[in-house]
Formats: C-alpha cells, sequence, structure tokens
C-alpha cells in the first residue's frame, strides 16, 4: 500500500509541475481520484463513505445550478459554512460557475464579516443555514439535494475561477483579507510532498488508509491548507464532526480509525489536561509508574523513531485507548504557543505531534519534522520548507519570503504594496536552520532599565492550579513607560479561596524572576479579556478593552468578591437537569454551579468543553443553540422552545 500511494503522489506532483498551476488545473488532478473515498461523516449507527468521484458529480450539478443563480460574475461570493461535504461541493461550484469564495469566518463577529463583505462588494452569501450577514441568502441545502438529480442546466468549461480569499484572525486591530490563487496553493501543495520525502511518517497508513480528522475549519487557513488541500489532493479522507466536544472528538477518532490530527494548541492542552487529572487520581505509586513509563517510551523512541512509537502507544495502552485509539500517525500543532509539557506528553504515549508554523498572509512555512521527540520536544517549528526562505530582521523578528505566500493582501480596503520579505512581527530565532518563536514584537514591554522583556515567557512560567484565562503584559505607565503587569480573569462566582490563592500562586512564581523581569502590578477583571472567536489571548485585544473600559482591572489585592442576582422564572426542574450536564462535562460538583453562572467565565470551561455541554443540551432537548452561557439562560431557551 505504501508503494501505491507514493506511486500515487509521484503521479499526481507530475501532472502539477506540467500544468498551468492554477486552480482549474487543481480541481481536475484532485478529482480524478475515482474510487477512492474523499470523506466519511456518520448517519447514526452507519458510516457513510463518500467516493471522489461522486463529489465530483455533485460539483459538476451543483455548478451549473450555481451559474444559473449566479452567472459568471468574476467577483466575489461568500461562502459561510462549517466543514462538511457541502463546503467542498460548494467551495468548488463558486469556482467553477465563474466567481471567486470568500472564505466567510463563521465564528468572527458579524461586524467585522459585514465591513469585510462591504469592502469586496459581496451581495451574495452561500450558506446552509439562514445568515445574519446582509446579502442575498443562496440555501445551499436546497443546491445539495438537487445536485443528486439529473439535470439540463450546464456551466461552460471556460470560466473557471483561479482567486479565492479569506480573513486573518479577528483580535487584530485592522480588517485584514488574504488573496490566493491557483499558482500560491500548488506550491503549497508540492511542499507537502518535501514533507512526506523528509518525513516518510506524514504518509503513515493504518489499516492501508490514510485519514485525516477535519477539525480544523477550511475557512481558516492551517485548516484549508494543511489539512484540506495537503491530504485532498493525493486522494486521502476526511473524517468530519459532528460536534467539536472532547468526548466526540476522541469518539470519532476511535471509531473512524483517524490516522492524522492537526489542531490549535487548545485541543492538545484540554487532552492534556485531561489525562495529567486522571494521573492525579492515582495512587502516587502509579503515578510514579506512570511518569517512569513516559521516559522510558520516550527513550526508546529517541533510539527507534518509527518502531518505539508503536511500542509507546502499546505501553500506553490505557492512555492511548481513552484518547485518540491506536490508529494515530501524525500530528501537528499550530496557530498559537504549546507548552512543553504538553509535547513531553503526547510524543511521549506514541502519538508523534510535530509544531508547525504559519500565517494567513504566507500560508504554512514550516513544521518541525524530525523523528526523534528530543527535537520535537525543542519547541522548534522546523526549517522553512521548499518554496519559503526565512531570516530574521535587526529587530530580532521573523521575515519570509515565496512564491506560496499570497498574492496580495488588503488591509481596511486597501491593497498593500507587496515588499519582497514579509515581517511576522514574531520574535524568533534561527538555529541550525531551525525555527523557534518567542513571542510578538509589539508585545514586548520595555522595563525599567531599559531592558527587553518578552511577556511570553512570563506567562510560560505561570502556571496556575485553577482553570483561568491570564495575561502577563505592558500596561500603560503614567510617565509615558510601560508597566509588566498580570491580569487575571475571574467568573462573578470567584471565592475568596480561590483569589486568594492565585494571588499567592502568582506572586510565589513572581518572586523566583529575576529583578529586572519580575511583574509590577497584579489584576483580577471579571470581564473577558479575549476575543469569544480567538484561540489565545491577544493582548492588543486587551489594551483595547482597557484603554475603552470594557475591561475593568481591579488590584488583587484589594479584590471583594461580588455576585449576582439570580432570576428564579425558569423551572427548577430544566435548571437543575442542565446543571447536571454541566457538572458532569466539567467533572465539577453540582453545588459550585449557580443559576448565573457563566460557563465559560465564571466556570472556566475551555471552548471545547462548552461545545461538549452544548451538544448534550441540544441532544437531550431537541433544540438548537449555541449562544446561551449559563443554566439559567439555557432553562429559559429550552422552555421557550417547548411552547
Amino acid at each position: 500500500m505504501k508503494k501505491v500511494l507514493r506511486d500515487y503522489v509521484k503521479y499526481n506532483t507530475e501532472a502539477l509541475l506540467s500544468s498551468d498551476m492554477d486552480l482549474r488545473a487543481v480541481y481536475e488532478i484532485m478529482f480524478r481520484n475515482n474510487g477512492l473515498i474523499m470523506c466519511e461523516t456518520c448517519e447514526g449507527y452507519r458510516i457513510r463513505k463518500w467516493p471522489y468521484s461522486e463529489i465530483r458529480t455533485l460539483i459538476d450539478r451543483a455548478s451549473a445550478l450555481m451559474y444559473s443563480r449566479l452567472g459568471a460574475t468574476g467577483g466575489y461570493v461568500a461562502l459561510e459554512m462549517e466543514n462538511s461535504v457541502e463546503w467542498i461541493v460548494a467551495y468548488w461550484s463558486i469556482l467553477k460557475s465563474g466567481n471567486k469564495p470568500y472564505l466567510v469566518n463563521c465564528r468572527h463577529p458579524k461586524s467585522l464579516s459585514e465591513a469585510i463583505l462591504k469592502t469586496l462588494g459581496i451581495t451574495k452569501i452561500v450558506g446552509l443555514k439562514s445568515t445574519e450577514l446582509t446579502g442575498e441568502f443562496i440555501d445551499f441545502e436546497e443546491v445539495f439535494k438537487a445536485s443528486f438529480e439529473e439535470t439540463d442546466l450546464v456551466c461552460p468549461d471556460d470560466v473557471f475561477e483561479n482567486e479565492f480569499c479569506l480573513s486573518t484572525s479577528a483580535t487584530s486591530l485592522h480588517e485584514t483579507v488574504c488573496f490566493y490563487t491557483g499558482s500560491e496553493i500548488s506550491k503549497q501543495i508540492l511542499d507537502a510532498t518535501e514533507i512526506i520525502r523528509e518525513s516518510p511518517r506524514m504518509a503513515s497508513m493504518y489499516n492501508g488508509s490514510i485519514k485525516q480528522l477535519a477539525f480544523l475549519p477550511f475557512y481558516h487557513i492551517f485548516g484549508l491548507f494543511a489539512v484540506y488541500y495537503w491530504f485532498a489532493f493525493f486522494g486521502r479522507t476526511f473524517v468530519f464532526l459532528k460536534d467539536y466536544s472532547p468526548d466526540t472528538i476522541a469518539r470519532t477518532c476511535r471509531r473512524h480509525e483517524v490516522t492524522h490530527i492537526f489542531a490549535v494548541p487548545l485541543l492538545w492542552h484540554t487532552v492534556e489536561e485531561k489525562i495529567q487529572k486522571g494521573v492525579r487520581m492515582m495512587p502516587e505509586s502509579k503515578q510514579k509508574t506512570f511518569r517512569r513509563g513516559l521516559k522510558i517510551c520516550t527513550a526508546l523512541q529517541n533510539i527507534f523513531p518509527y518502531w518505539g512509537s508503536k511500542a509507546a502507544k502499546r505501553i500506553m495502552g490505557e492512555v492511548t485507548e481513552q484518547v485518540f485509539g491506536p490508529s494515530v500517525q501524525f500530528c501537528i500543532s499550530g496557530g498559537s504557543y504549546i507548552k512543553d509539557s504538553c509535547l513531553e506528553l503526547f510524543n511521549g504515549i506514541g502519538y508523534p505531534l510535530h509544531n508547525g508554523y504559519g500565517m494567513s498572509e504566507v500560508g504554512i512555512t514550516s513544521v518541525e519534522l524530525r523523528s526523534r521527540p528530543k527535537y520535537r520536544n525543542m519547541n522548534s517549528v522546523g526549517h522553512s520548507l521548499e518554496s519559503i526562505e526565512y531570516k530574521i530582521s535587526d529587530e530580532g523578528t521573523l521575515m519570509i519570503k515565496g512564491t506560496s505566500v499570497s498574492s496580495k493582501i488588503m488591509i481596511d480596503g486597501v491593497i498593500q504594496p507587496k515588499e519582497e520579505w514579509f515581517d511576522t512581527k514574531d520574535v524568533a530565532s534561527l538555529q541550525d536552520g531551525y525555527c523557534f518563536i518567542s513571542g510578538r514584537a509589539k508585545d514586548v514591554v520595555i522595563g525599567a532599565n531599559g531592558e527587553n522583556i518578552n511577556p511570553d515567557v512570563i506567562e510560560q512560567m505561570i502556571v496556575l492550579k485553577e482553570h483561568v484565562n491570564f495575561s502577563c503584559f505592558g500596561k500603560p505607565g503614567d510617565n509615558g513607560d510601560e508597566v509588566l503587569s498580570v491580569v487575571v480573569q475571574l467568573g462573578n462566582d470567584a471565592t475568596e479561596e480561590m483569589t486568594t490563592s492565585i494571588y499567592s500562586e502568582i506572586r510565589s512564581i513572581n518572586d523566583t524572576l529575576p529583578s529586572g523581569f519580575k511583574i509590577r502590578e497584579f489584576y483580577f477583571t471579571n470581564d473577558p479579556i479575549m476575543s469569544p472567536t480567538a484561540i489565545k489571548v491577544s493582548r492588543q485585544f486587551l489594551l483595547r478593552g482597557i484603554s475603552a473600559g470594557d475591561i475593568r482591572l481591579i488590584p488583587m489585592s484589594g479584590y471583594v468578591p461580588d455576585k449576582r442576582s439570580v432570576d428564579a422564572e425558569c423551572d427548577p426542574k430544566i435548571i437543575s437537569e442542565v446543571t447536571d450536564i454541566i457538572a458532569d462535562v466539567l467533572e465539577c460538583s453540582k453545588n459550585d454551579i449557580r443559576p448565573d453562572s457563566d460557563i465559560m467565565l465564571d466556570l472556566n470551561a475551555t471552548s471545547l468543553q462548552f461545545f461538549a455541554i452544548i451538544a448534550e443540551i441540544n441532544k437531550r432537548y431537541q433544540v438548537e443553540t449555541y449562544s446561551c452561557n449559563t443554566p439559567q439562560a439555557l432553562g429559559k431557551y429550552i422552555e421557550e422552545q417547548k411552547n
């Protein structure tokens, strides 16, 4: 099977190199995969397999239907949809009908998406459910269903478009849109062949298959390039999720025998905490055995990387069977900082976890590909891929140039002049060609003695027992200087015992820092310090919120917890049932949850835990809500739907 895959990769690569390297060529090569399976979905107790040939037929028919609705305008159409078979069909049918897709980030604030649609002149929005955005909604569910039937409609062969665009993170200060053509996509695909050559494990199968978990949204640069294009072009299979709860993710991986998982650190950190929590509940003797076993497995893989990984999964079978199962062969983390302890744990138990780097503006530019865990655990993001060059600027930031970076970038409606080198603004170093990211340049704090203090380094040293959002940042001082500060976000049901404990923990850590790098001011806040659409705290978002008065800082030494009043206008039985679900997912006491407890702010749930709670409530009560965040609000919503 491995030889068949190698031959297939070579066959498609040669076809791409001899083509025009536009999106039409990519499409034609991708969808000549005939009987290979492109997607797997779960329909009740049955796994539905979607061959590439069937999806191509759906695209051909859908593009004819889209052409009849839109015409070949050559302009942009919004695609507002989460990962699904329908997303794939919609994406290509928009291009094939002579239009360009703008990939709407479904987790962005409405105001940001509205502004981008206005800038791009978009009036048509393609989706599966009604949109809140301004424009003519095209119900793709109707188009998709119609695509299963024969149609006399045709789409001209010569209107296939060659460009799409997507936006950057909502934590940015500006409205930023990045444009890509088939040329850049082709170079990104060719970079994947380099990864396979350097790290054959990337092409490792399980029971004759390679299956990529479609965890990352395709409207995100990491999900679109590293998940969709890298794997679809070579005829591999995607496994779609019903929801994003940790239990669903683990269960899906085991049932479908997923081999590849690419995700942001949020997923890895969530699973790490779950594993470590289980270990902490063991008797001390078993904890020592686990830690000793982890060291042995890591040492074994440093000697025999591939055989050692298989052995580690067997040795750590009690853990891996409860997580993703034995099928996982290759993992990548990207999007933000991943903890050293997380890399050490996953690499130790036999799930090879590689750190990668990329941005919406430049695509995926590097992955740490070395086979031995001792290198992956160093937290390098690898050396630049074949289409990319790295260098470090005089200010210590990572500079990137290459043939796979975005063709153009628009900021606040203005196309930016394209420089030879793109400054990522990430503080980095190159060691023997391998890149290490240490933080954002704009976040660097100038200390009282003129020292450049990277708050990311300080944050990595702060490990709090309580699961809370916090940030170390430079707070503007009275004299125009910056004061190295820390803020911890608390819920309104925080207790004095909890706040005292956190304050004590941070002060103890601060005592170990050199005098020039000590935190000077300590704050609590009851306000969100992170954008609800973000995967990490943005210090720019934090500073804007403080400046606008949306994030109120309270000195830790003077913090007094307050309580909100409870609105009892809801069936107590439903609130009790909802509280049971929340307590079960968060593995906490029901007594710790008030009717007005905010699931994320007060109970410190991660976004994955929040999705798990909402998924269970939607399933139990046959409702669909993603905006309610307290037992009280959920109870009211359920009552309204029942009536």
